[in-house]
């Protein structure tokens, strides 16, 4: 295989439509800790990217080598590289491996919290939730929504160690979008994680009662988005902060709008919510984004 085509097949089997989003989240973090410390520092910005990208692509990757024997048996996943053997289960291990390594040296020579954020996230995604608990418990996503946050938090920390309410409630709802998003998709491919014996709740509960308990945590997601918008008055400037209630307030009704279309048949419509939980994630922390941004150019 030529080296173009081989780093193509690596990046894709890496599945950058996830951690593409993982990743806004960590640079909306480290733009808002730029934001708070009134300090625009382009050559640590790069330098924490790079890091966060590496573990976001190595945490995938050995996540792909965990789950070969499960993704041979789902239509969705047998055409990855892995399980469809255009690349060998030792590139992934070894080099997921080496970007975790690197991501590990990096962040510790960046800040020790963001160390500590960036390792546990790769813990609880690689062993807690793809070799422990993802063919054993429907609690796999939600033992393992932390990894979603920890990028958020490792790039706000990188550049500070002061918490803020703002930060922890980010934090919150990706917690509680990530189980809204991967129950979502389950029950489109309820048979597909069935055959392959992951019990996603859609598995072990009827879809009746999966999509009722989509709505606790399409709910929940609202208001905390709501809630961090009101926070938000405390630390960004009124019209910026008046912009973010404002746009929550929409996104969070988008959102609820979203999971009664879907709720009237989900089989058929599930994944109109599936696909709203992803511009609602994108947009959310890309707003984040832009207002520390303009905060940062007109203090």
């Amino acid at each position: 295989m030529k080296l173009n085509s081989f780093l193509k097949e690596f990046i894709v089997m890496t599945k950058p439509k996830v951690w593409v989003f993982l990743l806004i989240t960590g640079i909306a973090g480290l733009l808002f800790a730029m934001a708070i410390t009134k300090r625009i520092q382009p050559l640590d910005m790069i330098y924490i990217v790079a890091y966060l990208t590496a573990g976001l692509m190595g945490s995938e990757s050995l996540s792909n080598y965990i789950d070969m024997d499960i993704d041979k048996k789902m239509k969705r996943t047998m055409d990855r590289a892995l399980p469809a053997g255009r690349l060998k289960p030792s590139t992934a291990l070894i080099g997921g491996l080496i970007l975790i390594v690197i991501t590990l040296i990096m962040s510790y020579r960046q800040s020790l919290l963001s160390f500590i954020f960036m390792s546990t996230g790769i813990f609880d995604y690689v062993i807690i939730y793809a070799l422990l608990t993802k063919r054993k418990t429907w609690l796999n996503i939600i033992l393992g929504a932390y990894s979603g946050g920890a990028p958020l938090l490792a790039g706000y920390t990188a550049l500070t160690d002061q918490f803020n309410f703002i930060i922890i409630t980010w934090f919150l709802i990706i917690m509680i979008w990530t189980p809204l998003h991967i129950w979502a998709l389950s029950v489109k491919y309820r048979d597909d994680y069935k055959n392959a014996g992951v019990p996603m709740l859609p598995v072990i509960i009827p879809i009746e009662k999966t999509v009722k308990v989509l709505f606790v945590v399409a709910l929940g997601t609202a208001i905390i988005t709501v809630v961090s918008a009101i926070i938000s008055l405390d630390f960004f400037p009124k019209y910026l902060a008046y912009l973010d209630l404002s746009m929550s307030i929409l996104m969070s009704a988008f959102i609820i709008i979203a999971y009664i279309r879907a709720s009237g048949n989900p089989e058929k419509n599930i994944m109109r919510l599936f696909i709203v939980s992803n511009i609602f994630i994108g947009f959310f922390f890309l707003m984040v984004s832009v207002i520390s941004l303009i905060m940062l150019i007109f203090p």
